[in-house]
């Protein structure tokens, strides 16, 4: 175990402890292979000493940012966006915006967290519209809202002490859904998540479709209760625990039961955008019920947080599937999937916001309403450069990167590259881990 560099002497019994963590507050420093704490974040300086209040010492604990990987805040009840577009930054940001004018030269937003800022447009990837119809539906896990049975118990999420499964049968899920969870693991990582599940039956006899991960990697399949029992959906053999840092895997499972299309993505990366049941399996899985089953030995322990459940039902969801076809050019696609290539002139503010579009078929195009618009992708390729240091993923409200920060007065204070200075609340902050 390395040595955390400290900045003043703690008592011995009290290092032994850090690895161990607390119940104290509800933030929680991750300290790589040396364990966690839980406590209050009070401030983080510009020349990266973080000062934490834990009932591990008398006093305040300071230690180096460069020790810790991740910092996770206590969880607040904020209201969602409210937002209707999402914006794309080429650097790997996701914020959801309102757009409030858009011309040759640069974008101007409002978001939830600032009034208003500008982005150039060299800067932008892609502006989805129609996103902000999706409200949540389900958040926990809470004490006594999964079965557990013996298999599980709840210790601040759903714990594995043992093969079997925890469930929760769900009064009714939309046909339209995006399931997340976030999994981790000690020893070696063996779990099950069934969902749309018709039977909280962990040996087999439910028709649902689940996702399964384990040394050999990550599978999607459709489970049915007739003659064909199992059918692969997606593949992923090169994922494997070993791939997988701090043994931690935020997963989002998109689920489209009318269209029989399901999407995956892991660490938000998306790992396929268009996963079909085929017809063959038979009716689509109706059923209401979400299951984690552990498959892995009793040594092993899996812990489930972050579940959360929202509807996926915007008009725009199927079109903003589409993929980019040139990066020379921008291009639209509006709400039927129908693309246009050539230049985005502007989006002028309204009641109504209007996009106007210009291509080499239409060199006189009369202003589309943004109601019609799907995604646009703005030209130009993504930078190679390494992205900046520090992901800082905010509750509800997107992820942005930035390459130095420093937190005072319940206050994050960066320097963006696209939007300059920033202040963020830290009671909107989810996350903030550091690249290895």
């Amino acid at each position: 175990m390395k040595l955390l560099h400290f900045l003043f002497p703690i008592p011995a019994i009290v290092a032994c402890m850090l690895s161990l963590g607390s119940s104290y507050g509800a933030d929680v420093i991750t300290l790589g292979k040396d364990g966690k704490i839980s406590g209050k974040v009070e401030s983080i300086s510009a020349d990266g000493i973080i000062t934490v209040r834990s009932p591990l010492s008398p006093e305040k604990l300071h230690f180096s940012q460069k020790e810790c990987e991740r910092i996770q805040f206590e969880k607040k009840e904020n209201p969602q966006s409210g937002c209707n577009s999402t914006l794309y930054l080429k650097n790997g940001d996701v914020m959801p915006v309102e757009i409030e004018l858009l011309d040759e030269k640069e974008l101007s937003i409002q978001l939830p967290w600032a009034a208003k800022l500008k982005a150039d447009r060299s800067a932008i990837d892609a502006l989805h519209f129609g996103t902000r119809e999706n409200t949540i539906v389900y958040r926990g896990p809470l004490t006594n809202e999964w079965e557990t049975g013996k298999a599980w118990k709840f210790n601040k999420g759903l714990e594995s002490i043992a093969w079997g499964s925890t469930h929760r049968k769900f009064a009714s899920l939309p046909d339209r859904y995006i399931l997340q969870f976030c999994v981790e693991w000690t020893g070696n990582a063996g779990i099950k998540c069934l969902f749309a599940s018709t039977s909280a039956d962990a040996n087999g006899g439910a028709d649902c479709y689940f996702l399964q991960f384990n040394n050999a990697g990550l599978e999607l399949k459709r489970q049915s209760t007739g003659a064909k029992k199992y059918t692969s959906l997606a593949t992923f053999n090169e994922l494997t625990p070993d791939d997988i840092e701090d043994d931690r895997m935020q997963v989002e499972i998109r689920v489209d039961r009318i269209n029989r299309m399901l999407q995956l993505v892991v660490n938000g990366k998306t790992l396929r955008n268009n996963i079909i049941d085929p017809v063959e399996t038979g009716p689509v899985p109706k059923g209401d019920i979400i299951s984690f089953i552990s498959t892995s030995g009793s040594d092993d322990k899996h812990t489930i947080t972050d579940i959360q459940i929202t509807t996926w039902g915007s008009a725009t969801a199927e079109a903003r599937m589409e993929k980019r076809s040139d990066t020379k050019i921008d291009v639209l696609y509006d709400i039927e999937s129908n693309r246009s290539s050539g230049l985005l002139k502007s989006i002028k503010p309204g009641k109504d916001p209007q996009v106007l579009f210009e291509n080499p078929h239409d060199p006189s195009p009369k202003p589309l309403s943004a109601s019609k618009v799907a995604v646009i992708y703005f030209a130009g390729e993504k930078p190679k450069n390494p992205a900046p240091a520090y992901r800082i993923q905010l509750q509800e409200m997107g992820t942005f990167f930035v390459d130095s920060f420093y937190l005072s007065d319940s206050t994050l204070h960066a320097k963006h590259p696209v939007f300059g200075e920033i202040q963020i609340a830290t009671s909107l902050i989810s996350e903030i881990s550091r690249k290895p």
